[in-house]
């Protein structure tokens, strides 16, 4: 079982994300050239600005303001992975990760995304790619041998081979494309970052699942704060 999605390779060093949304609405023809222009369009949708990266909300709002019908299965309440990495790095303004956070789960729940809070399955990846719908899995660099560190990392899931996933890792090149790797494994690979996510994403709605609820915006990263020397 394998979807034909093209391939994309990440130009910039926490583009996983918009990388595997590029090649999911290439699949869906959504989107015209898949080149860097459009790469940090939808980066600057996707990411969470105090890290670069993005959680399951911002990987999930700019497909569906795009058309798509993103369902997310999420381990985590609240930041999630946005928490563990504020918590690994210095200077971070958790204000800031909230509001983006907060405001990303807002376009998914204004455009259709709905949401499972569970531990993600294999069943669950078979389902989608039995439906026709790529997966984006978070996942960690250390599920590839080659990956000396082990951080956060979105991967889109584009086959089933026994007990392989066939995945595009936006970090190779497109020789490696639908690479085989231990469906276990990454399932399993991104405990650390305290929150494991799938985000199947096709042209119809998922059955299963609660519409993403919309929260109200935080009112403190709205304030400005005026010291005069």
């Amino acid at each position: 079982m394998k979807l034909e999605a093209p391939f994309y390779a990440q130009t910039m060093e926490f583009s996983c994300g918009s990388a595997c949304a590029l090649m999911a609405l290439g699949h869906f023809n959504l989107a015209g050239p898949l080149d860097r222009d459009l790469e940090v369009e939808v980066w600057r949708e996707t990411n969470a600005i105090e890290i670069g990266g993005c959680g399951r909300y911002g990987v999930a709002a700019p497909l569906a303001l795009r058309g798509l019908r993103p369902h997310i299965i999420s381990s985590a309440d609240g930041l999630g992975l946005m928490e563990r990495v504020h918590e690994r790095i210095t200077g971070i303004d958790p204000g800031t990760l909230e509001f983006f956070h907060v405001m990303q789960q807002r376009l998914c729940a204004r455009n259709g995304v709905t949401e499972e809070r569970r531990q993600p399955a294999l069943a669950d990846i078979r389902a989608a790619l039995a439906s026709e719908r790529l997966v984006l899995a978070l996942v960690s660099t250390a599920l590839f041998p080659e990956e000396s560190d082990e951080i956060p990392h979105w991967v889109l899931v584009t086959g089933l081979r026994g007990s392989e996933l066939l995945v595009h890792n936006p970090l190779d090149p497109p020789e490696r494309a639908h690479r085989p790797v231990a469906a276990k494994a990454l399932l399993a690979s991104a405990t650390q970052f305290g929150e494991q996510a799938l985000v199947s994403v096709g042209s119809r709605e998922w059955p299963d699942g609660d519409a993403v609820a919309e929260l109200p915006l935080p009112d403190g990263f709205l304030e400005y704060h005026y010291e005069p020397a």
